[in-house]
Protein backbone atom coordinates (compact mmCIF):
# COMPACT_ATOMS: atom_id res chain seq x y z
CA UNK A 1 0.00 0.00 0.00
CA UNK A 2 2.74 2.32 -1.05
CA UNK A 3 -0.08 5.32 -1.24
CA UNK A 4 -0.39 5.53 2.57
CA UNK A 5 1.88 8.80 4.03
CA UNK A 6 2.79 7.27 7.07
CA UNK A 7 3.10 10.31 8.47
CA UNK A 8 -0.32 11.38 8.31
CA UNK A 9 -1.73 8.09 9.27
CA UNK A 10 0.28 8.06 12.78
CA UNK A 11 -2.18 10.56 13.56
CA UNK A 12 -4.83 8.77 13.51
CA UNK A 13 -3.64 6.34 16.88
CA UNK A 14 -5.35 5.65 19.30
CA UNK A 15 -5.59 3.27 22.21
CA UNK A 16 -8.87 2.11 21.11
CA UNK A 17 -7.58 1.49 17.50
CA UNK A 18 -4.57 -0.02 18.23
CA UNK A 19 -6.19 -2.60 20.78
CA UNK A 20 -8.90 -3.11 18.11
CA UNK A 21 -6.49 -4.17 15.13
CA UNK A 22 -4.43 -6.12 17.75
CA UNK A 23 -7.72 -8.12 17.80
CA UNK A 24 -8.99 -8.55 14.69
CA UNK A 25 -5.29 -9.42 13.61
CA UNK A 26 -4.83 -12.02 16.26
CA UNK A 27 -8.28 -13.48 15.20
CA UNK A 28 -7.19 -14.11 11.66
CA UNK A 29 -4.03 -16.11 13.03
CA UNK A 30 -5.78 -17.77 15.28
CA UNK A 31 -8.54 -18.49 12.11
CA UNK A 32 -5.27 -19.23 9.93
CA UNK A 33 -3.95 -22.16 12.33
CA UNK A 34 -7.75 -23.85 13.14
CA UNK A 35 -9.25 -23.48 10.33
CA UNK A 36 -12.06 -22.44 12.40
CA UNK A 37 -13.38 -18.36 11.77
CA UNK A 38 -13.25 -16.66 14.68
CA UNK A 39 -13.75 -12.82 14.58
CA UNK A 40 -12.74 -10.81 17.72
CA UNK A 41 -12.17 -7.27 16.62
CA UNK A 42 -13.68 -4.72 13.91
CA UNK A 43 -12.27 -3.85 10.54
CA UNK A 44 -9.71 -1.52 11.47
CA UNK A 45 -9.51 -0.32 7.56
CA UNK A 46 -13.21 0.75 5.61
CA UNK A 47 -13.80 1.07 1.93
CA UNK A 48 -17.08 2.95 0.96
CA UNK A 49 -18.34 3.80 -2.13
CA UNK A 50 -20.26 6.87 -2.54
CA UNK A 51 -21.24 6.09 -6.32
CA UNK A 52 -21.04 3.71 -9.00
CA UNK A 53 -21.48 6.23 -11.25
CA UNK A 54 -18.36 7.18 -13.72
CA UNK A 55 -18.40 9.95 -16.36
CA UNK A 56 -15.70 7.58 -18.72
CA UNK A 57 -16.27 4.17 -20.24
CA UNK A 58 -12.71 2.31 -19.82
CA UNK A 59 -13.09 -1.10 -21.19
CA UNK A 60 -11.34 -3.11 -18.85
CA UNK A 61 -13.74 -1.48 -16.04
CA UNK A 62 -16.98 -3.16 -15.01
CA UNK A 63 -18.65 0.13 -14.41
CA UNK A 64 -17.43 1.17 -18.23
CA UNK A 65 -18.05 -1.64 -20.50
CA UNK A 66 -21.04 -1.87 -18.93
CA UNK A 67 -20.85 -5.55 -17.01
CA UNK A 68 -22.01 -3.77 -14.02
CA UNK A 69 -25.07 -5.86 -12.54
CA UNK A 70 -25.78 -3.99 -9.43
CA UNK A 71 -28.18 -0.76 -9.51
CA UNK A 72 -26.58 2.37 -9.59
CA UNK A 73 -26.53 5.36 -7.71
CA UNK A 74 -25.47 7.71 -4.87
CA UNK A 75 -24.86 6.97 -1.05
CA UNK A 76 -27.17 9.52 1.09
CA UNK A 77 -25.05 11.66 3.48
CA UNK A 78 -27.23 9.82 6.20
CA UNK A 79 -25.78 6.42 5.09
CA UNK A 80 -22.32 7.73 5.72
CA UNK A 81 -22.69 9.42 8.57
CA UNK A 82 -24.74 6.08 10.42
CA UNK A 83 -21.73 4.28 9.38
CA UNK A 84 -18.88 5.79 10.31
CA UNK A 85 -20.86 6.56 13.48
CA UNK A 86 -20.96 3.06 13.89
CA UNK A 87 -17.42 2.22 12.65
CA UNK A 88 -15.50 4.93 12.67
CA UNK A 89 -13.64 4.54 16.70
CA UNK A 90 -12.03 1.59 14.88
CA UNK A 91 -10.65 2.98 11.74
CA UNK A 92 -7.67 3.79 10.93
CA UNK A 93 -8.15 4.16 7.23
CA UNK A 94 -10.81 5.03 4.78
CA UNK A 95 -11.07 4.49 0.97
CA UNK A 96 -13.75 6.97 -0.54
CA UNK A 97 -13.93 4.84 -3.70
CA UNK A 98 -15.24 1.35 -5.72
CA UNK A 99 -16.73 2.14 -8.73
CA UNK A 100 -17.30 4.76 -10.04
CA UNK A 101 -15.95 8.44 -9.90
CA UNK A 102 -16.05 9.82 -6.56
CA UNK A 103 -16.81 13.61 -7.19
CA UNK A 104 -20.43 12.68 -9.07
CA UNK A 105 -21.36 12.48 -5.66
CA UNK A 106 -22.00 16.26 -4.47
CA UNK A 107 -21.76 14.93 -1.05
CA UNK A 108 -18.39 13.61 -1.46
CA UNK A 109 -17.02 16.61 0.50
CA UNK A 110 -19.24 16.44 3.51
CA UNK A 111 -18.57 12.39 3.55
CA UNK A 112 -14.36 13.70 4.03
CA UNK A 113 -15.61 16.49 6.55
CA UNK A 114 -17.31 13.99 8.25
CA UNK A 115 -14.29 11.56 8.84
CA UNK A 116 -11.58 14.10 9.08
CA UNK A 117 -13.47 14.69 12.54
CA UNK A 118 -13.56 11.77 13.73
CA UNK A 119 -9.25 11.33 12.84
CA UNK A 120 -9.40 8.72 10.68
CA UNK A 121 -7.45 8.54 7.63
CA UNK A 122 -9.20 9.26 4.47
CA UNK A 123 -8.22 8.88 0.75
CA UNK A 124 -9.78 8.56 -2.69
CA UNK A 125 -9.33 7.79 -6.17
CA UNK A 126 -10.34 9.95 -9.17
CA UNK A 127 -10.21 10.46 -13.08
CA UNK A 128 -9.87 14.06 -12.27
CA UNK A 129 -12.45 15.76 -14.57
CA UNK A 130 -14.45 17.60 -11.69
CA UNK A 131 -11.34 19.70 -10.18
CA UNK A 132 -12.56 23.48 -11.09
CA UNK A 133 -11.12 26.08 -9.06
CA UNK A 134 -14.23 25.92 -6.62
CA UNK A 135 -14.07 22.08 -5.88
CA UNK A 136 -10.33 22.01 -5.34
CA UNK A 137 -10.63 24.37 -2.73
CA UNK A 138 -13.13 22.18 -1.22
CA UNK A 139 -11.29 18.95 -1.38
CA UNK A 140 -7.93 20.75 -0.12
CA UNK A 141 -10.26 22.32 2.74
CA UNK A 142 -11.88 19.20 3.41
CA UNK A 143 -8.81 17.60 4.96
CA UNK A 144 -8.30 14.60 2.61
CA UNK A 145 -5.49 13.05 3.54
CA UNK A 146 -4.20 11.87 -0.05
CA UNK A 147 -5.61 11.42 -3.33
CA UNK A 148 -5.10 9.08 -6.06
CA UNK A 149 -5.69 10.67 -10.07
CA UNK A 150 -5.75 8.42 -12.70
CA UNK A 151 -3.47 9.30 -15.72
CA UNK A 152 -3.04 6.72 -17.98
CA UNK A 153 -1.39 8.61 -21.13
CA UNK A 154 1.12 11.59 -21.96
CA UNK A 155 -0.68 12.20 -24.72
CA UNK A 156 -4.62 12.82 -25.42
CA UNK A 157 -4.65 10.19 -28.51
CA UNK A 158 -2.95 7.75 -25.48
CA UNK A 159 -5.10 8.51 -22.67
CA UNK A 160 -8.03 8.48 -24.29
CA UNK A 161 -7.45 5.09 -25.50
CA UNK A 162 -8.68 3.16 -21.92
CA UNK A 163 -9.44 6.69 -20.90
CA UNK A 164 -12.84 6.51 -22.96
CA UNK A 165 -14.72 10.24 -23.48
CA UNK A 166 -12.06 11.74 -21.04
CA UNK A 167 -10.09 14.75 -21.67
CA UNK A 168 -6.54 14.65 -20.53
CA UNK A 169 -6.13 18.65 -20.57
CA UNK A 170 -9.33 19.06 -18.45
CA UNK A 171 -7.50 16.15 -16.11
CA UNK A 172 -3.77 18.35 -16.07
CA UNK A 173 -5.82 21.83 -15.48
CA UNK A 174 -7.42 19.79 -12.28
CA UNK A 175 -4.33 18.41 -11.06
CA UNK A 176 -2.86 22.11 -11.70
CA UNK A 177 -6.32 23.56 -9.76
CA UNK A 178 -5.32 21.33 -6.73
CA UNK A 179 -1.81 21.77 -6.76
CA UNK A 180 -2.36 25.57 -6.43
CA UNK A 181 -4.98 25.18 -3.89
CA UNK A 182 -2.69 23.54 -1.52
CA UNK A 183 0.37 26.20 -1.76
CA UNK A 184 -2.53 28.93 -1.69
CA UNK A 185 -3.94 26.90 1.98
CA UNK A 186 -0.63 26.34 2.98
CA UNK A 187 -1.85 22.68 3.13
CA UNK A 188 0.23 19.67 2.57
CA UNK A 189 -2.77 17.81 1.93
CA UNK A 190 -3.76 16.22 0.09
CA UNK A 191 -0.82 13.91 -0.86
CA UNK A 192 -0.98 13.83 -4.60
CA UNK A 193 -0.56 10.54 -6.62
CA UNK A 194 -0.48 10.18 -10.54
CA UNK A 195 -1.50 6.55 -11.23
CA UNK A 196 -0.72 5.34 -14.58
CA UNK A 197 -1.60 1.72 -15.51
CA UNK A 198 0.92 0.37 -17.25
CA UNK A 199 -0.52 -0.82 -20.91
CA UNK A 200 0.61 -2.41 -23.87
CA UNK A 201 -0.95 1.52 -25.71
CA UNK A 202 1.34 3.35 -23.68
CA UNK A 203 4.09 1.63 -22.06
CA UNK A 204 6.52 3.75 -24.80
CA UNK A 205 5.35 6.53 -22.45
CA UNK A 206 6.52 5.93 -18.91
CA UNK A 207 9.17 7.77 -18.73
CA UNK A 208 7.51 11.34 -19.96
CA UNK A 209 4.76 10.32 -17.09
CA UNK A 210 7.47 10.49 -14.66
CA UNK A 211 8.28 13.92 -16.07
CA UNK A 212 5.14 14.79 -15.89
CA UNK A 213 4.93 14.06 -12.72
CA UNK A 214 7.35 16.26 -11.29
CA UNK A 215 5.91 19.01 -13.96
CA UNK A 216 2.62 18.90 -12.12
CA UNK A 217 3.78 19.22 -8.98
CA UNK A 218 2.41 16.02 -7.73
CA UNK A 219 3.75 13.93 -5.02
CA UNK A 220 4.74 10.75 -6.97
CA UNK A 221 3.90 8.40 -9.59
CA UNK A 222 2.59 4.84 -8.82
CA UNK A 223 3.17 2.57 -12.02
CA UNK A 224 0.03 -0.11 -11.93
CA UNK A 225 -0.02 -3.21 -13.39
CA UNK A 226 -3.14 -3.74 -15.86
CA UNK A 227 -5.44 -5.99 -14.19
CA UNK A 228 -7.60 -8.09 -17.22
CA UNK A 229 -9.99 -10.78 -16.98
CA UNK A 230 -9.34 -13.38 -20.37
CA UNK A 231 -6.72 -14.22 -23.08
CA UNK A 232 -7.82 -11.83 -25.65
CA UNK A 233 -7.86 -9.03 -23.17
CA UNK A 234 -4.70 -10.14 -22.10
CA UNK A 235 -3.30 -9.73 -25.74
CA UNK A 236 -5.10 -6.35 -26.37
CA UNK A 237 -3.49 -4.77 -23.46
CA UNK A 238 -0.59 -6.10 -21.75
CA UNK A 239 2.32 -4.30 -22.42
CA UNK A 240 5.50 -5.98 -24.20
CA UNK A 241 7.70 -5.56 -21.11
CA UNK A 242 7.60 -8.82 -19.44
CA UNK A 243 8.42 -6.67 -15.52
CA UNK A 244 5.33 -5.18 -16.06
CA UNK A 245 3.09 -7.91 -17.08
CA UNK A 246 0.98 -9.38 -13.93
CA UNK A 247 0.27 -12.31 -16.03
CA UNK A 248 1.57 -15.14 -18.02
CA UNK A 249 -0.19 -16.60 -20.41
CA UNK A 250 -0.05 -20.96 -20.63
CA UNK A 251 -1.72 -22.82 -23.22
CA UNK A 252 -4.28 -20.68 -23.97
CA UNK A 253 -5.18 -19.79 -19.76
CA UNK A 254 -4.07 -16.83 -17.68
CA UNK A 255 -2.81 -17.00 -14.78
CA UNK A 256 -1.17 -13.96 -12.45
CA UNK A 257 2.60 -14.59 -12.44
CA UNK A 258 2.07 -14.43 -8.19
CA UNK A 259 -0.71 -15.66 -6.14
CA UNK A 260 -1.40 -14.92 -2.55
CA UNK A 261 -0.62 -18.19 -0.48
CA UNK A 262 -2.98 -19.10 2.40
CA UNK A 263 -6.32 -17.24 3.85
CA UNK A 264 -6.36 -14.21 3.05
CA UNK A 265 -6.74 -11.44 5.97
CA UNK A 266 -9.51 -9.00 4.67
CA UNK A 267 -12.81 -10.69 6.02
CA UNK A 268 -10.95 -10.37 9.06
CA UNK A 269 -9.18 -6.93 8.63
CA UNK A 270 -11.34 -4.89 6.74
CA UNK A 271 -14.64 -4.25 4.62
CA UNK A 272 -16.86 -2.72 2.18
CA UNK A 273 -19.87 -0.98 1.79
CA UNK A 274 -21.71 -0.02 -1.40
CA UNK A 275 -22.86 3.12 -2.14
CA UNK A 276 -26.52 1.62 -1.34
CA UNK A 277 -25.68 0.14 1.84
CA UNK A 278 -24.66 -3.56 0.71
CA UNK A 279 -21.34 -4.86 3.04
CA UNK A 280 -19.45 -7.54 0.70
CA UNK A 281 -15.97 -8.52 1.64
CA UNK A 282 -13.15 -6.76 -0.78
CA UNK A 283 -13.10 -4.69 -3.74
CA UNK A 284 -12.89 -7.76 -6.04
CA UNK A 285 -16.59 -8.06 -5.25
CA UNK A 286 -17.46 -5.83 -7.84
CA UNK A 287 -21.03 -7.07 -8.45
CA UNK A 288 -21.67 -7.71 -4.84
CA UNK A 289 -21.97 -11.06 -5.44
CA UNK A 290 -21.35 -12.06 -1.81
CA UNK A 291 -23.59 -9.92 0.47
CA UNK A 292 -23.24 -9.47 4.43
CA UNK A 293 -26.22 -7.34 4.82
CA UNK A 294 -26.90 -3.86 4.43
CA UNK A 295 -26.77 -0.75 6.44
CA UNK A 296 -29.30 1.00 4.61
CA UNK A 297 -31.92 -1.90 5.89
CA UNK A 298 -31.06 -0.74 8.92
CA UNK A 299 -28.95 -3.66 10.09
CA UNK A 300 -25.83 -2.22 12.65
CA UNK A 301 -22.28 -2.94 10.96
CA UNK A 302 -21.47 -4.59 13.45
CA UNK A 303 -24.11 -7.28 13.56
CA UNK A 304 -23.58 -7.97 9.61
CA UNK A 305 -19.88 -8.27 10.92
CA UNK A 306 -20.19 -10.58 13.05
CA UNK A 307 -23.23 -12.66 11.02
CA UNK A 308 -23.50 -16.15 10.02
CA UNK A 309 -23.12 -14.77 6.34
CA UNK A 310 -19.70 -13.17 6.84
CA UNK A 311 -18.52 -16.27 9.32
CA UNK A 312 -19.62 -18.33 5.98
CA UNK A 313 -17.52 -16.44 3.93
CA UNK A 314 -14.35 -16.39 6.09
CA UNK A 315 -14.77 -20.02 6.45
CA UNK A 316 -15.12 -20.96 2.96
CA UNK A 317 -12.20 -18.62 2.79
CA UNK A 318 -10.26 -21.29 5.35
CA UNK A 319 -11.60 -24.13 3.66
CA UNK A 320 -10.38 -23.28 -0.10
CA UNK A 321 -9.22 -19.75 -1.20
CA UNK A 322 -9.40 -21.14 -4.39
CA UNK A 323 -13.00 -21.92 -4.57
CA UNK A 324 -14.57 -18.44 -4.26
CA UNK A 325 -14.51 -16.94 -7.52
CA UNK A 326 -13.78 -13.24 -7.04
CA UNK A 327 -10.40 -14.39 -5.20
CA UNK A 328 -9.28 -15.73 -8.71
CA UNK A 329 -7.75 -12.30 -9.95
CA UNK A 330 -7.49 -11.12 -6.06
CA UNK A 331 -3.90 -8.76 -5.98
CA UNK A 332 -3.65 -9.41 -2.06
CA UNK A 333 -0.24 -10.62 -2.05
CA UNK A 334 0.71 -9.28 -5.24
CA UNK A 335 3.28 -6.79 -6.86
CA UNK A 336 0.94 -4.16 -8.34
CA UNK A 337 3.09 -1.35 -8.20
CA UNK A 338 6.28 -1.40 -10.51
Amino acid sequence: MQEIPLRFLIRTLSFKRIANAALAIASFAVSASTRKPVCWGRPFILTVEPTNVCNLRCPLCVTGNGKMTRQTGLMTFDTFKTLIDKTGDYLFYLLLYQQGEPFINKEFIRFVQYAKEKRIFVTTSTNAHYFDPETAQATVASGLDSIIVSIDGAEQETYEKYRVGGSLQQVLDGVRNLVNEKEHQHSKTPVIYIQFIVMQHNEHELARMKRLTRELGANRLLVKKVQVETVAEACAWLPQQESLKRYKIEQDALTPKKTGRGPCPRPWTSSLVNWDGTVVPCCFDKNAGHPAGSVADHEMFTQIWNSQAYDDFRAQMLADRSAIDICANCSQGLKLFA
